[in-house]
């Protein structure tokens, strides 16, 4: 392969004799004359921003101390921890711009981020006061077994490090207020912002290869035998992707990590056997499987995979949108034979795909898994057997292309064929010397909204349902964004746009990347959990819970289905048996799921596909966080209980052929009656929580044999609890603190209910609430009430005793009259609980 051209500034460079491997590298020189900045630019302390060379990090390995003179490694000498300055109105940037660097690389972003002003305009901000803030964006670590120190007092003892943090520079925009001296530069004396745009500048990288050597393992943007070369800094990204970086990001997975976050079985043979044989009854075998062979254009079909390994299949696998333009092609019942021509695929599939397939080949596979050409798109019969295997196929795939550019299929992917336009300017803002080799910032190619956000939060990829799934389950991926790429895996996140090629130097989790990607299969721990395997494998879940419930689905109906890969691959590593996206196990503390910052609506349309062993397309209980649109919290990890929430119903479920009712708890036994026996199943049917078929029969009288034989499975659950009816308020509305930023009035308004006795007094509140919701509650009676029912006790830290209650309405038709249906929850005090309550009823939940 050879070399890429990559066209640098002149004035970014410094001679250098440095020898380097066989890949040939242009040391870039630092300008030789002084930046040109302007006097508000001029007052940030850009040495904020100086990142680790190979000379610091080797220094640190060795066990010598960090050096107290020189970032990252240096105490933060200013007050807060994001320094920030004030760079003036926006007006005034603009007329710099002509003289100043900075200034005119600002107005190059904003130019390339037109949301900025668009936002702000609506927000009424026509010339906002702009503020430079040097922000952390990554956590740097030593390298496996290696401990770095920094001295620890003035005596020169010495003391552990963990990590050391890397910052990159942002913009924060707010009004000026009225007697604020607008024309004087310096540090920020109001730190607050209406809208911010994250990471936009980062240090730059003084050497730059001409390109990418595939038979060079380590040299590929830094020389780690270069003790000058600047590490995780920025770098300039050619127009075309050079399929060279990825085939290494993709060697170096395949060399070093590949035990860590490569194909695993969830249970080791060393386990305990009666473990072993539940996973083994967990697998699902893969009778038919479709591939995309990329030498012959063409698909294939793999039948009876029974006994093989999927990896050992080295495919890849395309996530992207689909989009309201229609597919070129998609795979038919008419068509299938015809598809499995060689060349039948050429000229004839859409962009992204062809594109997929063209990267595919590039980097060495045969074979590459796309949706729209290896699931019969008019077979419902085949939907449900591929969509079972979904799991298989992206925590199988050696890796997938997420195409994260573009609203549709026929976008591509920028910089396989079409090359990328976006600019990047390099910005000298200290000047070189004998004893500091200066330094330039590189614009950044993807900003974000807040320090902490994946560059991809803003797609409509990321906005998609079914992305969601195929990204959580991918083990790795290729992300191809509008102007850059991306490596994700478990070990390692890579960026084009940034020098993180190393692991025996340190190692740098990107707060952007590996804190918010939602990747499930991965071993990598988050920091915003317990570091117990348990606990960090459902704050993940609730994670994903929380992102999919606020995603778009373009049918409804399809809410199960666009999520039953994660819940598939969270059975296989937990165990747990799952109910309508609730697992067994932790079910009635699930059941006390409630709504992000705003209220829900209730998800009317019926499953896309049949369902049950009626084959037929069920609604969604209103019991189940997927049977509401709007982003939700899920009560699931165990620290909920040690804060105090603690279930007080045990649920029951019904099904049919033959007709039964069982414990939820107890569902894996339904599924698989050979684990009967087992010591994790407890049997409760003789204890006050039971209910059965009688049960049924004599408290609700609607309930017929008859009518329970033609409702569907898993549709309704049973539970005893208390039940108490109380008067609720006019619609509340709680803002937020900040009420002159519209952003904010729009984000965090909320809109709830007062829970008021007899005497009018408020006794309790409910979550938030849809405002446009016409159906509040009210039966009825003609009280004017609504219907509680308990779910749990709510003991929380330095608050009075509560019951978590279920707010409810009961069914209007003659066979669902004693069917309670779920509107919203609420916290009521436990004394004004205790004397309304009328008695302990056996409740319906549909």
């Amino acid at each position: 392969m050879q070399p890429t051209s990559i066209s640098l500034p002149s004035h970014v460079a410094r001679p250098s004799s440095t020898k380097t491997s066989s890949v040939t590298v242009t040391s870039i020189p630092l300008p030789d004359t002084e930046p040109n900045l302007c006097s508000f630019c001029s007052q940030i302390d850009f040495s904020l921003l100086r990142y680790p060379t190979t000379t610091d990090l080797r220094s640190l390995n060795d066990g010598n101390p960090a050096s107290q003179d020189l970032s990252p490694f240096k105490r933060n000498p200013y007050a807060r921890v994001y320094p920030t300055w004030t760079l003036g109105l926006l007006s005034r940037i603009h007329k710099s711009s002509a003289s100043c660097n900075l200034c005119h690389a600002i107005c190059t972003v904003l130019d390339q981020q037109p949301q900025v002003r668009a936002t702000l305009t609506e927000m009424g901000v026509q010339d906002p006061l702009v503020l430079g803030t040097l922000a952390f964006c990554g956590r740097l670590s030593a390298p496996d077994g290696t401990s770095w120190f920094e001295h620890g007092d003035k005596h020169g003892g010495l003391k552990e490090r963990d990590c050391f943090f890397l910052r990159r520079l942002g913009l924060l925009f707010r009004p000026a207020d009225k007697d604020e001296d607008v024309n004087e530069p310096g540090m920020a004396t109001k730190i607050e912002s209406w809208y911010s745009t994250m990471d936009i500048f980062q240090t730059m990288n003084t050497a730059i290869p001409r390109g990418f050597a595939e038979d060079k393992k380590g040299v590929l943007m830094g020389d780690e035998e270069n003790p000058e070369t600047v590490w995780f800094a920025g770098r300039k990204r050619p127009e075309m992707i050079d399929i060279g970086l990825i085939k290494q990001w993709l060697n170096e997975f395949l060399e070093n990590h590949k035990d860590v976050c490569g194909i695993s079985e969830e249970v080791d043979e060393d386990d305990d056997p009666e473990l072993v044989e539940q996973m083994r009854r967990l697998g699902k075998p893969i009778p038919l499987f479709r591939l995309i062979d990329v030498h012959k254009k063409c698909i294939v079909t793999k039948y009876n995979l029974y006994d093989v390994d999927m990896s050992a299949l080295k495919f890849a696998s395309l996530s992207y949108v689909w989009g309201v333009t229609p597919q070129k092609l998609t795979l038919l019942i008419e068509n299938e034979y015809e598809l499995q021509r060689p060349n039948s695929l050429v000229g004839k599939v859409s962009k992204t795909i062809s594109d997929a397939i063209h990267l595919t080949e590039k980097l060495g596979l045969q074979y590459l898994w796309v949706d729209a050409l290896c699931i019969i798109q008019n077979s419902d019969d085949d939907k449900v057997m591929q969509l079972g295997n979904i799991a298989n196929v992206y925590a199988h795939s050696l890796f997938t292309i997420m195409a994260a550019a573009g609203d549709d299929s026929n976008f591509g992917l920028p910089g396989i064929h079409t090359p990328r336009d976006l600019v990047q300017e390099v910005v000298p803002v200290i000047a070189p010397s004998e004893t500091n080799p200066g330094m330039s910032l590189i614009t950044a190619l993807s900003p974000t909204h807040q320090s902490h956000e994946h560059p991809t939060r803003k797609t409509i990829w990321a906005s998609r349902g079914w992305t969601l799934q195929e990204r959580a389950l991918s083990r790795r991926a290729i992300v191809i964004m509008k102007s850059h790429v991306l490596w994700s895996c478990s070990r390692s996140h890579y960026s084009e746009e940034s020098c993180c090629e190393t692991a025996t130097l340190g190692s740098l989790a990107w707060f952007g990347l590996q804190e918010s990607d939602p990747i499930l299969n991965s071993s990598e721990r988050t920091w915003y959990t317990e570091d117990v395997p348990e606990e960090q494998v459902w704050y993940k879940f609730q994670r994903l819970v929380k992102d999919y419930s606020n995603r778009n689905l373009k049918f409804q109906g399809d809410a199960l289905d666009a999520f039953s890969a994660v819940v598939e691959q969270m059975r296989r590593m937990t165990g747990e048996n799952f109910l309508w996206g609730m697992p067994s196990g932790r079910f009635e503390l699930c059941l006390c799921w409630e709504p992000y910052r705003r209220g829900l609506k209730r998800r009317e349309e019926l499953s896309t596909l049949e369902m049950t062993s009626f084959k037929r397309h069920v609604p969604f209980p209103t019991w189940s966080w997927l049977g509401w649109s709007g982003a939700i919290c899920l009560k699931v990890q165990d620290r909920e209980l040690e804060v105090g929430l603690n279930p007080k119903v045990v649920c029951f479920v019904l099904r049919n052929h033959p007709l039964r009712v069982f414990s939820v708890r107890r569902i894996s036994v339904d599924n698989d009656p050979g684990r009967a026996n087992s010591w994790a199943m407890p049997n409760i049917n003789d204890s006050k929580y039971s209910v059965t078929l009688d049960d049924i029969y004599d408290n609700l009288p609607s309930m017929t044999p008859e009518v329970l034989l033609d409702i569907p499975d898993d549709q309704l659950i049973f539970f005893w609890t208390e039940s108490a009816r109380f008067k609720l308020s006019e619609l509340k509305v709680q803002t937020p603190l900040q009420q002159e930023n519209p952003l904010q009035v729009k984000e965090y308004t909320k809109y709830y209910r007062e829970i008021l006795d007899d005497d009018g007094q408020v006794v309790g509140k409910t979550h938030p609430c849809d405002p446009t919701a016409q159906d509040i509650g009210v039966d009825e009676s003609g009280d004017g009430k609504c219907e509680f029912i308990r779910i749990a006790n709510n003991y929380l830290p330095f608050c009075d005793p509560e019951k978590l209650a279920m707010q409810v309405r009961r069914g209007t038709g003659k066979y669902d009259r004693d069917v309670r249906y779920r509107i919203n929850l609420a916290e009521i005090k436990k004394e004004a609980w205790k004397q309304v309550y009328e008695k302990r009823v056996l409740v319906a939940l549909g």
